[in-house]
Protein backbone atom coordinates (compact mmCIF):
# COMPACT_ATOMS: atom_id res chain seq x y z
CA UNK A 1 0.00 0.00 0.00
CA UNK A 2 0.96 3.42 -0.48
CA UNK A 3 0.27 6.42 1.80
CA UNK A 4 0.80 10.04 0.59
CA UNK A 5 1.35 12.02 3.14
CA UNK A 6 -1.85 15.00 3.12
CA UNK A 7 -2.30 13.87 -0.89
CA UNK A 8 0.92 16.46 -1.71
CA UNK A 9 1.72 15.68 -4.96
CA UNK A 10 4.57 18.24 -6.74
CA UNK A 11 4.34 18.73 -10.29
CA UNK A 12 7.57 19.71 -12.18
CA UNK A 13 7.89 21.38 -15.33
CA UNK A 14 10.64 19.96 -16.91
CA UNK A 15 13.58 16.89 -16.22
CA UNK A 16 16.69 16.31 -17.68
CA UNK A 17 17.71 12.94 -18.95
CA UNK A 18 21.16 11.69 -19.79
CA UNK A 19 22.50 9.56 -22.01
CA UNK A 20 25.67 8.32 -24.20
CA UNK A 21 26.32 8.85 -27.70
CA UNK A 22 26.93 6.73 -30.46
CA UNK A 23 30.33 8.14 -29.94
CA UNK A 24 30.67 7.81 -25.94
CA UNK A 25 30.03 11.22 -25.34
CA UNK A 26 27.71 12.74 -22.55
CA UNK A 27 25.00 14.27 -23.38
CA UNK A 28 21.56 14.85 -22.23
CA UNK A 29 17.74 16.07 -22.99
CA UNK A 30 15.10 18.29 -21.56
CA UNK A 31 12.11 16.67 -21.29
CA UNK A 32 9.34 19.25 -20.95
CA UNK A 33 5.54 18.01 -21.21
CA UNK A 34 4.22 21.11 -23.39
CA UNK A 35 7.20 21.44 -25.79
CA UNK A 36 9.20 18.56 -26.00
CA UNK A 37 7.86 15.46 -24.35
CA UNK A 38 8.03 12.61 -26.42
CA UNK A 39 10.84 9.87 -24.65
CA UNK A 40 11.99 6.14 -25.24
CA UNK A 41 12.28 3.31 -23.13
CA UNK A 42 13.31 -0.33 -23.52
CA UNK A 43 10.19 -3.12 -24.57
CA UNK A 44 9.18 -4.66 -21.47
CA UNK A 45 8.59 -7.68 -23.76
CA UNK A 46 10.53 -11.06 -23.61
CA UNK A 47 10.44 -11.48 -27.48
CA UNK A 48 10.10 -7.53 -28.66
CA UNK A 49 8.99 -7.40 -32.28
CA UNK A 50 10.43 -3.74 -31.87
CA UNK A 51 13.03 -2.87 -29.58
CA UNK A 52 11.28 0.57 -27.81
CA UNK A 53 8.01 1.59 -26.50
CA UNK A 54 7.44 5.00 -27.42
CA UNK A 55 5.56 7.60 -24.70
CA UNK A 56 4.45 11.12 -24.89
CA UNK A 57 4.82 12.44 -20.96
CA UNK A 58 1.90 14.55 -19.87
CA UNK A 59 3.08 15.42 -16.31
CA UNK A 60 6.49 15.13 -14.46
CA UNK A 61 5.39 14.90 -10.67
CA UNK A 62 7.13 13.85 -7.48
CA UNK A 63 5.87 12.87 -4.03
CA UNK A 64 7.27 11.39 -0.27
CA UNK A 65 5.64 8.41 0.31
CA UNK A 66 4.74 5.93 2.56
CA UNK A 67 4.96 2.37 1.65
CA UNK A 68 3.42 -0.34 4.04
CA UNK A 69 3.98 -4.08 3.27
CA UNK A 70 4.82 -7.43 5.33
CA UNK A 71 4.61 -5.31 8.09
CA UNK A 72 6.71 -2.99 7.63
CA UNK A 73 6.58 0.62 6.31
CA UNK A 74 9.38 2.85 4.80
CA UNK A 75 9.42 6.17 3.56
CA UNK A 76 10.67 6.56 0.03
CA UNK A 77 10.70 9.95 -2.29
CA UNK A 78 9.04 8.89 -5.61
CA UNK A 79 9.33 10.13 -9.03
CA UNK A 80 6.97 9.46 -11.83
CA UNK A 81 5.94 10.68 -15.22
CA UNK A 82 2.31 10.49 -16.15
CA UNK A 83 2.62 9.29 -20.07
CA UNK A 84 0.77 8.40 -22.95
CA UNK A 85 1.51 5.48 -25.08
CA UNK A 86 2.80 5.08 -28.73
CA UNK A 87 2.78 1.71 -30.39
CA UNK A 88 4.70 0.85 -33.20
CA UNK A 89 2.97 0.03 -36.70
CA UNK A 90 3.99 -3.37 -37.08
CA UNK A 91 2.88 -3.50 -40.39
CA UNK A 92 5.27 -0.97 -41.85
CA UNK A 93 8.41 -2.56 -42.38
CA UNK A 94 11.35 -0.01 -41.41
CA UNK A 95 14.83 0.29 -40.62
CA UNK A 96 18.39 0.99 -41.67
CA UNK A 97 18.05 -1.93 -44.24
CA UNK A 98 14.91 -0.55 -45.67
CA UNK A 99 15.70 3.39 -45.39
CA UNK A 100 12.90 3.98 -43.77
CA UNK A 101 12.03 5.52 -40.19
CA UNK A 102 9.37 3.94 -37.99
CA UNK A 103 6.18 4.36 -38.00
CA UNK A 104 4.10 4.73 -34.63
CA UNK A 105 0.74 5.88 -33.43
CA UNK A 106 -1.06 6.43 -30.02
CA UNK A 107 -2.83 3.25 -28.14
CA UNK A 108 -6.10 3.54 -28.24
CA UNK A 109 -7.87 3.98 -25.10
CA UNK A 110 -11.05 2.57 -26.24
CA UNK A 111 -8.85 -1.10 -27.39
CA UNK A 112 -6.20 -0.58 -24.41
CA UNK A 113 -6.70 -0.03 -21.01
CA UNK A 114 -3.31 0.49 -20.88
CA UNK A 115 -3.37 3.48 -23.21
CA UNK A 116 -2.08 6.19 -20.56
CA UNK A 117 -0.04 5.46 -16.99
CA UNK A 118 3.11 6.23 -14.90
CA UNK A 119 6.74 5.23 -15.80
CA UNK A 120 9.77 5.81 -13.79
CA UNK A 121 12.08 8.04 -15.08
CA UNK A 122 14.74 5.59 -14.31
CA UNK A 123 13.91 4.06 -17.47
CA UNK A 124 13.93 6.61 -20.23
CA UNK A 125 16.77 6.03 -22.62
CA UNK A 126 16.66 9.12 -24.01
CA UNK A 127 14.26 12.29 -25.45
CA UNK A 128 12.91 11.31 -29.35
CA UNK A 129 11.74 13.14 -32.18
CA UNK A 130 8.17 12.54 -33.56
CA UNK A 131 7.16 13.91 -36.56
CA UNK A 132 3.62 13.37 -38.10
CA UNK A 133 3.02 11.76 -40.94
CA UNK A 134 1.32 14.93 -42.48
CA UNK A 135 -0.12 12.61 -45.42
CA UNK A 136 -1.75 10.34 -42.71
CA UNK A 137 -3.96 13.31 -41.64
CA UNK A 138 -5.56 14.25 -38.22
CA UNK A 139 -8.52 11.73 -36.33
CA UNK A 140 -9.73 10.48 -33.40
CA UNK A 141 -9.12 6.91 -33.69
CA UNK A 142 -6.91 7.15 -30.74
CA UNK A 143 -9.20 9.65 -28.68
CA UNK A 144 -12.23 11.06 -28.84
CA UNK A 145 -12.69 13.92 -30.67
CA UNK A 146 -12.35 16.74 -28.54
CA UNK A 147 -10.41 19.22 -25.51
CA UNK A 148 -8.36 16.41 -23.48
CA UNK A 149 -5.40 17.15 -21.14
CA UNK A 150 -3.21 14.28 -23.90
CA UNK A 151 -3.59 16.84 -26.09
CA UNK A 152 -1.33 20.36 -26.02
CA UNK A 153 -2.80 23.81 -26.93
CA UNK A 154 -6.54 22.77 -26.82
CA UNK A 155 -6.14 20.88 -29.73
CA UNK A 156 -9.19 18.50 -30.77
CA UNK A 157 -7.76 15.72 -32.46
CA UNK A 158 -4.22 14.02 -33.19
CA UNK A 159 -1.93 13.17 -36.34
CA UNK A 160 -3.06 9.72 -37.57
CA UNK A 161 0.83 8.64 -37.63
CA UNK A 162 4.08 9.56 -36.25
CA UNK A 163 7.79 8.95 -38.09
CA UNK A 164 10.45 8.40 -35.11
CA UNK A 165 13.52 10.39 -35.70
CA UNK A 166 16.59 8.20 -35.76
Amino acid sequence: MVIIPNNTVYSVQTMQVHYTTYDMRREYDTINPKTHGDVMVLSGESAPSHSYWYAHVLGIYHMDTWLQGDGETEKQHLEVLHVRWLTPLLSYKSGMQRTRLPKVVFVSEESDHDAFGFLDPGQVIQGTHLIPTFASGHGSSSLRHGKSLARPNGQLDDWEVYYVGM
